[in-house]
């Protein structure tokens, strides 16, 4: 009995502090991978790769034991779901138990770094784009709006969003829905400002930081 109990203790502890090397003898962490010195292997590490509807499919299969997982996402396009939804880009991703979404790897923006400026003058009703960072403002006369978007209209539409605007004409020009502020529902004829998005879909959903 004891020489039996002896060797089960031994099998449980190689298993539990058990190292893998893959062309190394002698791993120095859990897992150790060393590379090659032929020029013509390709060395790394592959993990899962998934198009965005892929890996939607596979939503009901990623809850708390698998927190922290790594996959690569090879589609540009905007995930639809609840746990896709902060992915619009391809690129290295895990998964976030707390908010039940991926998130892209290093904690940023899953696209590239971008300031979208309005190739022309907005002289007419204009229906903001979630992509849109500044818009130069000319309406042609009363009546035109600057229609805001919301996380319903657009799912992508996160919190803090910025919009600067700045009106070169002069007309007012009214902002749907009107910002929280209860003093300016507009921009202003030759005035501008900036919008940060707070959340919600009616007035108040919007407002301003500065200006106007």
């Amino acid at each position: 009995m004891k020489k039996t109990f002896i060797t089960l203790t031994i099998a449980v502890g190689t298993f539990a502090f058990g190292q893998v090397g893959v062309n190394t003898t002698e791993p120095k962490s859990t897992l150790d991978v060393m590379g090659v010195s032929s020029p013509t292997v390709p060395d790394g590490v592959l993990v899962p790769r998934y198009s965005v509807t892929e890996l939607a499919a596979k939503d009901a299969a990623y809850a708390s034991d698998q927190n922290g997982t790594l996959v690569f996402v090879t589609s540009s396009i905007t995930g639809t779901t609840v746990k896709t939804s902060d992915i619009s880009a391809a690129g290295f991703y895990y998964y976030d138990n707390s908010t039940s979404k991926w998130k892209a790897v290093g904690g940023g923006s899953s696209s590239d770094s971008t300031f979208n400026i309005s190739p022309a003058e907005i002289t007419a009703t204009y229906n903001v784009l979630v992509t849109d960072d500044f818009l130069k403002l000319n309406p042609s006369g009363s009546g035109q709006t600057l229609n805001l978007p919301n996380e319903t209209t657009d799912p992508t539409l996160k919190r803090g969003k910025k919009i600067y605007v700045s009106n070169i004409s002069l007309e007012f020009m009214e902002i749907v829905p009107h910002p929280r502020s209860p003093f300016t529902t507009g921009v202003l004829a030759q005035r501008g400002g900036i919008l940060i998005y707070i959340g919600g879909t009616g007035p108040g959903s919007w407002e301003w930081i500065t200006g106007s």
